[in-house]
């Protein structure tokens, strides 16, 4: 084991070793991205006290802000991922695609039953008509994603054999997690800050996929719907992290829901089968 994976071991923000189960080890290739979590993990805690210290006159906007900047080296080892590489230079299989269309056919389900724990948690605060939304956009994702999974030859006896990896499904396992113990505002903050990341790769995807493995933008459907602009999520997301702040939610506690989804939408892009 090197020394990079030691530390690892006791410092991912996730913690697990980057090489549990042979889904993460350090080669060249993902030696960047668990350097940029390993100084993320380093830095929380100074986060964690800078927001507590300008709680009392932090709002939203200054609040994500912040987030972005800390999550910034995350961003692009997300963005710089080997996979969405090798999709764009068609050097992908279609089996590799299959295996997207499996992951997300596991997240996507999961994501949409946590968005309706939250709407049931929350049915009477002013965010119920967000976390709706939410539950609204995940449900449209899911009927994009289907063409998308037939496209590629995930249907039948395949899809009911598929095996989803421990590394992709870590993500929403936390977004349930986040569903049963969260506040709204820490929902808004992780998926406003994460969605930028989100959103980039599926545009790329959505461009990539028609050009380079002949399917049609039907079939591309999924890609474009998370691609689109996010003026209104961002206006609501905020809103809801302001209505949260106002209420004494402790911004250390929106930072680290946005930290840790996007170290592990990190993870879900680095253990993807190719």
């Amino acid at each position: 084991m090197s020394g990079l994976e030691l530390v690892a071991r006791h410092h991912t923000p996730w913690g697990l070793p980057p090489s549990w189960g042979g889904m993460w080890p350090e080669t060249p290739a993902t030696r960047p991205a668990l350097t940029a979590v390993l100084r993320l993990g380093s830095r929380s805690s100074m986060l964690g006290d800078r927001r507590r210290k300008g709680s009392a006159a932090m709002d939203a906007r200054a609040l994500c802000a912040g987030l972005r900047r800390d999550l910034a080296d995350v961003e692009e080892c997300i963005e710089d991922n080997s996979w969405l590489g090798e999709l764009e230079a068609g050097r992908l299989s279609t089996g590799a695609l299959r295996a997207f269309a499996g992951e997300q056919l596991q997240i996507i389900p999961s994501d949409l039953r946590s968005f309706e724990v939250l709407i049931q948690r929350f049915a009477a605060d002013p965010a119920h008509g967000y976390l709706a939304d939410l539950a609204a956009g995940e449900r449209a994702a899911l009927y994009a994603l289907e063409a998308f999974a037939t496209a590629v030859g995930l249907d039948g006896p395949q899809r009911q054999a598929y095996e989803p990896v421990p590394g992709c499904q870590v993500y929403p396992s936390y977004v349930a997690r986040l569903a049963r113990d969260g506040t709204p505002a820490q929902i808004a903050g992780a998926f406003l800050v994460n969605l930028d990341a989100w959103g980039s790769c599926c545009a790329r995807m959505a461009d990539a996929l028609p050009s380079t493995y002949q399917l049609s933008r039907a079939d591309c459907a999924f890609f474009a719907h998370f691609a689109g602009p996010t003026t209104e999520l961002e206006r609501t997301s905020l809103e809801v992290i302001d209505a949260g702040l106002a209420q004494g939610v402790d911004p250390a506690a929106i930072a680290r829901a946005a930290r840790l989804l996007q170290a592990y939408e990190l993870l879900f892009w680095n253990s993807l089968p190719r």
